[in-house]
């Protein structure tokens, strides 16, 4: 009997040891090709995150110049962009991922369509329609998500093909342990089980320490993505309360920092003033030099405002057009009119000339002030009103001067 056992266990640990070495070149097949298949992929996500950049980078220096030509080579980019996304549809459908991929597919529509938006108004010359569909706060928004998505797609690639290399590596295990049971069982089944079972034991302290390891890596991602996010937060909180152009503080921003101080000033009973400034004879400037002298006029006229408000509370802010505001939190009239003399002073310091049409020699500002300390009955729409009354006052004497409100009694800045 056992002279029969002997020929038939060689023949089976032969059979075995074949049959394991053929499984495990195919397994190194498949990850392979698993692994070329997430490299294809993943390059092309970041190809997306890059075209998508370069879309939005074209129709904002095509809006920022006023110059259509700038976005000439858009439906090329795009069609480009959208062959990508099919062909990574169709290998990542391969692992079965396919609800990522229509998630940026979904994403990306979106924006095409705002940006089919601002290609209309590019051509139909409307250009403050389409700069303000480029900052709007749902599309930064919808660009950030798509990319943070991008990115998340190219983690469950990894984590896909990781997840498949250890399934694989199982099995590949499994099979050194059938050969190595093979060859042991021509020596001494006991210790061939005694050594397996030893094998088992290790391996599950191994698969204990990559699923902690994993839960660990998981966290950490959690916690940058929570990051990433809250970035992403201030960074459009940031955008809806500044202007574009000159970086000062928009409308929005002027509207609630002007209510706080107010209260501060009726609370505190301190004395609150507000300059309102206007750009002499821009629209013939504008005319004459064209958007993109008149965008660089206004940022020179606004770094002259920052230069002046830099008293803790005190804020220059883009009120419309060529039109800007001070908030002047602490200033009498007289300190108000003298910090306003001190901002016409430097305006007319830049020696920017003026357009020979428009009846100057270089570009000045006229400046209406007005202060008071708040008290019951006054309302802050009735100084903001005083203010600019000032100030058609002073472009009525001509122009390039500061003139600063008549308020003999609280009751004049009164609603």
């Amino acid at each position: 009997m056992s002279a029969l056992r002997l020929p038939w266990s060689l023949l089976a640990a032969a059979l075995i040891l074949v049959l394991t070495m053929g499984g495990g070149a195919w397994i190194d097949l498949r990850i392979d090709r698993m692994h070329a298949r997430q490299v294809e992929i993943s390059a092309g996500l970041e190809k997306t995150v890059r075209l998508n950049q370069a879309l939005h980078a074209m129709l904002m220096i095509a809006v920022l110049e006023q110059n259509t030509l700038r976005s000439t080579s858009y439906d090329t980019v795009h069609a480009e962009l959208e062959l990508t996304l099919r062909t990574i549809g169709q290998l990542m459908g391969e692992l079965g991922l396919t609800q990522e991929v229509a998630a940026l597919g979904t994403q990306r529509s979106e924006l095409h369509r705002v940006e089919q938006q601002v290609l209309g108004t590019m051509r139909n010359e409307q250009w403050p329609q389409a700069r303000q569909l480029l900052s709007d706060d749902a599309y930064v928004l919808a660009r950030k998500i798509h990319e943070i998505d991008s990115e998340t797609a190219i983690g469950a690639i990894h984590g896909e093909l990781e997840a498949t290399a250890r399934h694989f590596g199982r099995i590949r295990i499994a099979s050194l342990a059938v050969r190595a049971a093979a060859v042991l069982l021509l020596l001494w089944a006991g210790v061939s089980f005694s050594r397996q079972m030893s094998r088992e034991l290790a391996e599950q302290a191994r698969l204990r320490e990559e699923i902690a390891a994993a839960n660990r890596q998981l966290e950490d991602k959690v916690r940058a993505r929570t990051q990433e996010l809250e970035r992403a937060n201030d960074r459009l909180e940031q955008l809806s309360t500044t202007d574009s152009l000159t970086g000062l503080a928009n409308r929005r921003r002027f509207a609630a920092v002007w209510a706080d101080e107010w209260h501060r000033a009726s609370r505190m009973g301190m004395p609150l003033a507000v300059a309102m400034v206007d750009i002499d004879g821009f629209k013939p400037y504008n005319d004459h030099y064209g958007h993109p002298a008149g965008d660089e006029c206004l940022r020179r006229v606004a770094a002259v405002l920052r230069t002046v408000a830099q008293r803790a509370g005190e804020m220059a802010a883009r009120y419309g057009g060529e039109e800007f505001v001070l908030v002047l939190p602490g200033l009498g009239p007289e300190e108000a009119t003298a910090l306003a003399e001190r901002l016409a002073q430097g305006v007319r310091a830049l020696d920017v000339p003026h357009a020979p049409t428009s009846g100057f020699a270089r570009v000045t500002v006229s400046v209406g002030v007005a202060s008071l300390v708040p008290r019951l009955g006054d309302s802050a729409e009735g100084l903001l009103r005083a203010a600019d009354l000032a100030l058609y006052k002073a472009k009525q004497q001509g122009r390039d001067r500061v003139i600063c409100a008549d308020m003999p009694t609280p009751a004049a800045a009164r609603a």
